[in-house]
């Protein structure tokens, strides 16, 4: 199992009457999760902005056993990662996902206190119609979970959000100097791997490693987001 830190981070937004403290997982890859309830504990709610799942053993049992044991305890929001996309079963996979009690949001969005909380993927893909028009336009605190970083750099940019929180780039696998070495999706040296960017997008490392590459200065980590 992963050693696994907790990365602590502030997005101000205005206009919010209270602050929201989010927790985040992303990138579980199908590990164990015992180890996370400690740093879950006391946050508002729960988001995981994909790939609970491993594509490369096709496995997705213990992913699904961690949302419905999440969603138990606190509100959980989860969006799709390409390790769900990439399921043989993918369809069947959702109906799983959807009896965890999390909101699995494919492409949707929720209203949660003084926030929307939106799960976004690239509509090709998934075959559901694009929600971001209307997410955009709604009153309130616009929170969307896009799991990779590449996306929200060249889809959604430009959108009118709060806080993006994103994962997929595992923190660039290797990082020398506060810099990744690869990620997939943008190659190496990638740009888009941790930390804020555009002051609202925040990107995690991951809580897990599908691959056979070991992490270098690079830990697997759980985030809490204070929202205000």
């Amino acid at each position: 199992m992963q050693t696994r830190k907790l990365t602590e981070y502030h997005i101000h937004t205005g206009r919010l009457t209270r602050p929201v403290d989010f927790a985040v997982v992303s990138d579980l890859h199908d590990e164990a999760y015992d180890d996370l309830w400690p740093m879950l504990e006391g946050a508002d709610a729960l988001l995981v902005p994909g790939d609970v799942c491993d594509r490369y053993r096709q496995t997705s049992a213990r992913g699904v056993a961690f949302l419905k044991e999440a969603a138990g305890r606190l509100p959980t929001f989860f969006s799709l990662g390409n390790h769900e996309t990439r399921q043989k079963q993918f369809r069947r996979l959702v109906g799983d996902l959807e009896k965890t009690g999390a909101e699995v949001l494919i492409n949707r969005y929720v209203r949660f206190g003084e926030c929307w909380i939106g799960g976004w993927y690239p509509p090709t893909i998934v075959r559901e119609p694009d929600m971001m028009d209307r997410f955009e336009s709604l009153d309130g605190v616009k929170v969307l979970l896009c799991h990779k970083p590449e996306h929200y750099i060249k889809y959604l940019r430009g959108r009118a959000l709060d806080l993006v929180v994103a994962g997929h780039a595992h923190g660039g696998q290797i990082r020398v100097a506060g810099r990744g070495v690869f990620s997939p999706g943008q190659g190496l040296f990638p740009r888009y791997t941790y930390g804020v960017v555009d002051g609202r997008m925040v990107i995690s490392a991951g809580a897990g490693n599908p691959v056979h590459l070991p992490r270098w200065g690079n830990p697997c980590e759980v985030l809490r987001i204070t929202l205000d």
